[in-house]
């Protein structure tokens, strides 16, 4: 077995083994990106300031959540040095062993947003790897338990560092094929989302029954 397949997550390793549809290849993740970059640290906070996001609000299903927000002090350094645009695809980088590597895209924000140190900003080489193609696939990584099997693990948190995530190796198809696959996935995790909150929507008045029926039952309206 030669290193680089020694490297790739024991799932990718088996597609390698099989083989990748004609046009694809394995590429290192970091010979497609421009930027690989931690976030800051701070206990700072300001009501008026800019919004940094935090853990809480990467969602496990990919997407962001504004309902929870912390704001720090806008320091227009820090600001300028960590405004996401949109296109980055945030990576959590330190968390439990189970949410380690939950990933999102910001597809941008109606107001500047920057990211605490559990992230890691990445911007895709727009020439060779589209953003949302990236972020799927490391969501997927996460989902297939590929990070929690090589995180640096401490007492109640763990780490991916910056090198391993960029030692990996993506199954990477045509710049055109890649665009097709994410817009078909958008489209199709869009629609799973949806059902989702119906499914949810029901199960909340199906949770409601059993006291509206105890309640029918002691005021005389059964």
């Amino acid at each position: 077995m030669t290193k680089a397949t020694r490297e790739i997550p024991a799932e990718n390793a088996d597609m390698a083994r099989a083989g990748l549809p004609d046009g694809w290849r394995w590429v290192k993740l970091g010979a497609l990106v421009s930027l690989a970059q931690h976030g800051f640290a701070t206990g700072e906070r300001d009501a008026g300031g800019v919004i940094q996001v935090r853990m809480n609000n990467v969602t496990t299903l990919g997407q962001f959540d504004w309902a929870s927000l912390t704001r720090v002090p806008a320091d227009p350094e820090l600001v300028e040095r960590y405004r996401l645009q949109a296109g980055d695809v945030l990576f959590n980088n330190t968390n439990s062993a189970e949410l380690v590597g939950k990933t999102a895209l910001f597809d941008g924000h109606d107001e500047p947003v920057v990211f605490s140190n559990h992230f890691t900003r990445v911007r895709a080489n727009p020439e060779a790897l589209n953003p949302r193609f990236l972020a799927l696939w490391l969501q997927q990584q996460w989902q297939s338990g590929a990070f929690a099997a090589i995180c640096n693990r401490w007492i109640g948190q763990s780490a991916i560092q910056r090198p391993k995530l960029l030692a990996l190796e993506i199954p990477l198809p045509p710049l055109a094929e890649q665009k097709r696959i994410a817009e078909i996935l958008k489209e199709q995790m869009a629609a799973t989302e949806q059902l989702r909150r119906a499914l949810a929507e029901q199960l909340e008045t199906i949770n409601k029954l059993p006291a509206a029926l105890l309640r029918e039952a002691f005021t005389g309206g059964l």
